[in-house]
């Protein structure tokens, strides 16, 4: 149990408070906003302090001098952080993250440190939203692309089509069509629920699926499934929007040999943009501008991508790719109340900046016996990246024997740098990670399945 002091009572601080307090942490949250920190309340057992971040008294009230952790994620970078630099200064908190959203900040690699501006971990949601963008780009036909174990296994999703082979199938019968394919099925959802499934679930159209397969089986996967793989390289992409995210993307995509179009409405933004690119070809006008957008051939674009920071102008431009026949458009999502929604009128591909950075924090938090750590399936899944140590409770047991938490199962091992797709008579031996989804009430319980006893020291 952690003694934890969160920063900003915003989306990003909800959900880290959420998390955080339901697994059993004392966590304090502080904002300037009482109906924000009312919400949270209501919602939640935790502390609330009204006032302003980075003051003393107010770091002070909220339990700073026994903290163990402070995460700072106002929407203001210099109020966090200085409330780092107090925090470390007054109270020495052993452990300070920092949401920074200028660039500026982490390009001057000097500026962070124990002896300089005392932030253990910048997380920009810019650039962990990027990230995400490109994962699902390289896996255009997937709804969603993740990589662990340094991207020896991916986590990619589907949506089960009415006429493919998957269409009516029991995950028990999953192996008479994967044929030498090695993969697990480690996530799904059935009308709007996600669940982890077993044996007897049967796959029916229009259902999503999270598969867990190793890199190298991931082109044969997408061939068994009849779906495309294609790298970015000499894509025709059209991008609306060229702010933080935009701009990281385009930057990447150009790297790779893609063929870029971005269409930003700021004049000076995008005349800005225009000098920071070679082969990327910047527009400035509306992305909602029918004329313009068709003038730029949208209908012989591979990729769409809508990063703006408007969430109506991203889906709504979104929708407007897909009437004109754009194979592969991806939607970003910043509300957490447009989540659903846009899933539901056909927008599946979306990137939330949000639960990204919710994400890239909690794994910082659990690092340790913990190594990586992601949400899935709109938060309502988790999925964990363990090392199993000597005397950890998960060794030497059949998997089908071990006691989990409801709704957790282990979909992927990696051993000696090889990646194994278990089954129920695998044992899990010492030094392997171990991939494991499961809800985010059972996080705790799961980690207790690699805690390491005191013998072992």
């Amino acid at each position: 149990m952690k003694n934890v002091v969160i920063l900003g009572a915003g989306e990003v601080g909800y959900h880290i408070a959420s998390r955080l307090s339901s697994e059993g942490n004392n966590v304090s949250v502080v904002d300037q906003d009482e109906d924000r920190l009312q919400v949270i309340a209501d919602a939640m057992d935790v502390k609330t302090v009204c006032g302003m971040a980075s003051h003393p008294s107010v770091l002070e009230h909220a339990g700073a001098a026994n903290a163990d952790l402070l995460i700072a994620v106002t929407t203001n970078d210099e109020v966090n952080m200085l409330a780092c630099q107090v925090a470390h200064s007054l109270f020495k908190v052993p452990t300070k993250l920092a949401r920074v959203r200028e660039p500026d900040y982490a390009n001057y690699s000097g500026l962070i440190g124990r002896d300089d501006l005392p932030i253990d971990v910048i997380i920009s949601p810019e650039g962990e939203a990027a990230k995400v963008v490109m994962g699902r780009l390289n896996v255009s036909s997937a709804l969603d692309a993740r990589e662990f174990f340094d991207g020896a296994i991916q986590l990619v999703e589907f949506t089960v089509r009415p006429k493919s082979n998957l269409a009516g199938l029991s995950l028990m019968d999953l192996p008479e069509v994967m044929g030498d394919l090695r993969v697990y099925v480690v996530a799904h959802e059935h009308n709007g629920r996600w669940r982890v499934p077993n044996g007897q679930t049967v796959l029916l159209a229009g259902d999503s699926i999270y598969v867990a397969v190793a890199k190298e089986q991931l082109d044969p996967l997408m061939g068994v499934l009849d779906f495309a793989c294609h790298s970015p390289q000499g894509r025709n992409v059209l991008m609306v929007g060229g702010g933080h995210i935009g701009f990281i993307v385009a930057k990447e995509l150009e790297k790779v040999g893609s063929l870029v179009k971005v269409i930003e409405f700021n004049k000076a933004r995008a005349e800005w943009l225009s000098d920071q690119f070679d082969n990327v070809v910047v527009i400035q006008g509306d992305a909602l501008d029918q004329k313009l957008l068709e003038e730029e051939n949208i209908d012989k674009m591979d990729d769409f991508l809508a990063m703006t920071n408007d969430d109506e102008t991203n889906i709504l431009s979104s929708l407007i790719a897909k009437r004109y026949g754009v194979p592969h458009v991806v939607t970003l999502v910043n509300r957490s109340i447009y989540g659903q929604l846009v899933r539901q009128i056909g927008l599946d591909v979306t990137v939330s900046p949000r639960l990204s950075t919710v994400a890239s924090m909690l794994s910082f938090v659990r690092k340790g016996k913990i190594h990586g750590m992601a949400s899935l399936a709109d938060g309502n899944l988790e999925v964990l990246e363990a090392e199993a140590l000597e005397t950890s409770a998960i060794l030497n047991t059949p998997l089908r024997l071990l006691n989990l938490p409801e709704d957790t199962v282990v979909g992927a091992i990696l051993r000696d740098g090889k990646v194994i797709v278990p089954n129920g008579d695998m044992e899990v031996e010492s030094h392997d990670h171990v991939l494991i989804v499961t809800t985010s009430a059972s996080v705790v319980e799961v980690e207790k399945l690699f805690e390491v006893h005191l013998e072992f020291f």
